[in-house]
Formats: C-alpha cells, structure tokens, sequence
C-alpha cells in the first residue's frame, strides 16, 4: 500500500512539474498546444511538447490564441518589455505581469520573444556548411566551408563567422581565400543600436595577404518585424592590408555606411543582404566596397542548403592586382 502511495504522489509531481507552469496555444485551425515556449525569432514560434522528442515550430501569424506562464523578454516595434503574453483577440495580445498590464500590442507587431529565464544552451546557436566540387576534367579539386556561431541576450548579441575557399586545378595557380567576423551589437534606444566589429580578409585575386578592418559605429532599424527587418549603419573604420606584391603594410581611415535586410517570412527560404561601403578619410579618393548575398532554404532535421555571393571591390588594389574579387558558394549545413 505504501509502494502505491509513493508511486501515485511521483506521477502527480511529475504532470505537476509537465504541465504546472506550461504554455497554451491555439491554431487558426482550433487545435491546441500545451507545452513550453522557447522563444521566437524570425515569425516563428518554438515549442518545447512533453510528448515530442523535438521541439515543434509554427509560424507566429498562424496562431490563434496564447496564454504563457513563462515570462519573455518581448520585442515591439521600437520597445522591449519584459512579462507574461496572453491574447486579448484574435489580432492583439497584452504584456503583463500580475495585475500590472504593460501594453496591449498587435500580433504582427512583435518581432521576437526571448525567455527571460533561459541559460546559455537556449541563447546560442550555430551552423556549419561544406561544399566540394571534384571533376576529372583538369583534376579539380574545390573545398568550401562555412562556419556561424552566435550568442544573443537581452540586449546585445554577438556573432562569430569563419569561411574558407580551396581550389586546385592542374596547369592553374591555386585559388585561395578566407574570411572572418567578429560582430557585436547592442540596442542603445529604441530602433538605434550600437556596432563593433572584427573583420578580416585573404584573397589571391587581389595579392591580399590579410585585411584586417576594425570598425565603430551606429545602426537604426528601419523596421523590425517577425517577417523582416532592415537597418542602415554608418561609422568609421581602421585598415591595415599587408599585400604579396607590396613590402610595407596598410594602415588608413574610413568612413562607412552600409545596409543590413534580412527576409525571412518566406516559407522555408530566407534571404539576407549585407553592403558596405567606405570612403578613405587618410587616403582621399579611395573606395572600396563590400557585399554580401545569402539565399537560404530550410530542409527537414534542422538541414539546409544555401546559394551565396560575395564581392569585393577597390579602385586602389595592389600592384598587378584586380580591382574586384567574387565567389559564387553553394552548399549542404546543419544548424542548431
């Protein structure tokens, strides 16, 4: 009698502990969900299920109705609050803690939610993509890689990315280059945030041995929504270039400005876009540019395959050296 005492007040526990603090949602189609919600980021909302061994995803805008005993950090247009989120109608939801109700907002007006209680695990995320072309033709031999890691809380976030291209070819000069970022932001006031980064760069089209730009500046948000978002960034930049036809380093100022979009309430695709452009303040009439095309498109178990373009230009390049360099990527990754 004793043994099935305990046993019974270990199962109320245990669907105490599942279903205690757990999260209602309801679809537009009256089927209803009653679980952990992670968070979510780029229109989609995730959800830890007790039932499931993965976490279920749904488009925001698909929801009908939520009711979270969570608290999030929720992100409004221009605003950041930190409570509860429960559906007042169909189109609006309000932001509260207890009897204290910080705002009713629309549905498509909330562009991410982010646990205030999660850990490390649940604020990072990675992904790493391989590409290879083999032919017998001229025995070509072709590497890609590309590597993201991120870390994003409250306020700030920080990225890290790591590329590299290897490409031989008989009766041809091996192809070489490699690229890397160190990207912070932090959100200062409303849609204005800060920038710090990293940026290094190696290319044989343009005898770049390293090119290393430090930059400083301001980003605002144009808009920021769970569909896209688009920002325009400005600030001055340090480069030190060391070139293989040239014996002494680089060193000049830049101003920069630069547009950030990223789309990606598109089904399963996503489209990001990244531009810089820099003007020499120590070296006048000097101007280089730096673009970026990504076309992502998600496939099941957290795989994807993406297309992407990157350019460099610079009307001052090294001796004997092309004043523009580009690369067409493709490749199969994994993201968690």
């Amino acid at each position: 009698m004793n043994k099935l005492t305990v046993l019974i007040l270990i199962c109320c526990l245990s669907l105490h502990l599942t279903y205690g603090q757990s999260d209602t949602i309801v679809f537009r189609g009256g089927n209803t969900v009653i679980g952990e919600v992670k968070g979510m980021q780029k229109g989609v909302l995730e959800i830890d299920v007790p039932s499931g061994d993965e976490n279920f995803k749904i488009k925001w805008l698909e929801i009908q109705k939520i009711l979270t005993e969570s608290k999030f950090n929720v992100s409004v247009n221009d605003e950041i609050y930190h409570g509860r989120i429960a559906s007042v109608s169909e189109k609006k939801i309000k932001i509260f803690d207890a009897d204290t109700t910080y705002a009713i907002v629309l549905v498509n007006e909330v562009s991410y939610l982010d646990q205030t209680n999660d850990g490390f695990a649940n604020r990072f995320n990675a992904l790493v993509e391989l590409g290879l072309n083999l032919t017998k033709a001229q025995d070509l031999q072709q590497l890609s890689l590309r590597t993201d890691v991120g870390y994003h809380a409250e306020k700030w976030s920080i990225d890290v990315s790591y590329n590299i291209l290897r490409s031989n070819q008989n009766n041809s000069e091996a192809i070489r280059r490699t690229d890397g970022l160190l990207n912070y932001r932090r959100v200062l006031w409303k849609s204005w945030y800060l920038i710090g980064t990293i940026a290094t760069l190696s290319n044989t089209e343009q005898l770049i041995d390293l090119r290393a730009n430090t930059q400083f500046g301001l980003g605002k948000f144009i808009f920021n929504t769970n569909r896209a978002y688009w920002g325009l960034i400005t600030g001055i930049n340090n480069n030190t270039e060391r070139f293989s036809s040239e014996s002494s380093n680089r060193s000049t100022w830049e101003l920069f400005l630069g547009t950030e979009l990223n789309l990606y309430d598109t089904g399963d695709l996503e489209f990001n876009l990244g531009f810089l452009g820099y003007s020499g303040l120590t070296e006048s009439g000097r101007y280089r540019a730096d673009l970026n095309f990504d076309t992502k498109y998600d496939l099941p178990l957290d795989f994807f395959v993406r297309l992407g373009v990157s350019l460099n230009y610079d009307n001052r390049p090294a001796p004997n050296a092309s004043e523009t360099d580009y690369i067409i990527r493709s490749g199969i990754g994994w993201e968690w």
